[in-house]
């Protein structure tokens, strides 16, 4: 028996969503960036594997360590197509190498879906080689250059779409990214994080407006992730602890990719493209003053446009 939308919440299983769209992933093809096992690009692509697509592309900075991901797809059904690719979203240099494989190798039956969930959390203030604060160039400006890239690939299915995985930080996000490279203001961990995970936000608004259907959403606390690993165990503590006083519901990995998978998958929520979702449903006032910031996200991808030196009209 099939789950409908309106019934998913915070405690509903990655799996739950597969098996009640399986005929939107059957015969399709999903490329999911971030797939560290154990992560949240991880279970996505075993969720999807349950509903038999054509093809599971793999994008992320370690080919290597996925392995495992590959395996556990194959396991599901040997008959998935699974592509991996490395592209390290902090050089833009590795961004365009490895569009190009990825546009040569899937001309043929291009791109449904582009999940984009690849990230980092809690650094200290660093520059990438292409001297941009790293939470903005992983979490945005890497992301930013790979989907507008594969567009062509999104162009030939019937109904693209593209979701990007943002956080609840996102609220915390001023939506003024004149100074994104902190160079004129005190730089923190959670500011740079929360400035890429609006940026986040603001690119799926900009998509929709672009005639591209993008939904940007919050995942939910998910403990055991590997986003964290460069934060300090204090630090990580005393946000653990933050995030259970104000009530948060602490999620499994196995329902940590359920709210992307609805914005990947769920027709219903077509006609709402620009959203953000959490836990599984449309979020109709999210928080914060940066996401309804006029102008915010039209400035983000002309600066975005500058920064990766292309600019992009479909």
């Amino acid at each position: 028996m099939s789950t409908s939308h309106s019934e998913f919440g915070p405690t509903t299983y990655n799996d739950e969503v597969v098996d009640s769209f399986a005929d939107r992933v059957k015969g399709r093809v999903f490329l999911v960036t971030g797939p560290t096992p154990n992560g949240l690009g991880d279970a996505a692509a075993r969720a999807l594997a349950r509903g038999h697509p054509a093809a599971i592309l793999l994008v992320g900075r370690s080919p290597a360590k996925y392995a495992p991901v590959v395996d556990a797809i194959k396991v599901i059904d040997s008959n998935i197509v699974v592509r991996v690719y490395g592209i390290d979203f902090n050089s833009l240099a590795s961004v365009r190498s490895g569009a190009q494989t990825i546009l040569k190798e899937n001309e043929e039956n291009g791109i449904d879906v582009n999940i984009n969930s690849a990230g980092v959390m809690g650094i200290g203030l660093r520059y990438t080689v292409d001297g941009i604060e790293e939470h903005f160039q992983t979490n945005h400006v890497g992301h930013f250059l790979l989907t507008n890239l594969l567009v062509p690939l999104l162009k030939k299915s019937a109904e693209p779409r593209v979701v990007n995985v943002s956080s609840g930080a996102y609220a915390a996000g001023s939506g003024d990214y004149s100074d994104y490279n902190f160079k004129n203001r005190e730089y923190t961990w959670l500011g740079g994080y929360a400035q890429g995970k609006l940026a986040n936000v603001h690119f799926s608004q900009s998509l929709a407006k672009r005639g591209i259907q993008s939904f940007s959403l919050h995942p939910g606390v998910i403990l055991g992730t590997s986003l964290a690993r460069d934060m300090p165990a204090d630090q990580a503590e005393t946000l653990v602890a933050a995030s259970r006083e104000r009530g948060m519901v602490f999620k499994e990995l196995s329902q940590g990719a359920s709210t992307a998978l609805v914005a990947a998958l769920d027709p219903k929520i077509a006609q709402q493209s620009g959203a953000v979702l959490e836990d599984c449903q449309i979020v109709a006032n999210p928080a914060g003053a940066g996401v309804k910031k006029e102008g915010a996200a039209e400035e983000l991808w002309k600066l975005s446009e500058r920064l990766v030196g292309q600019e992009f009209a479909f």
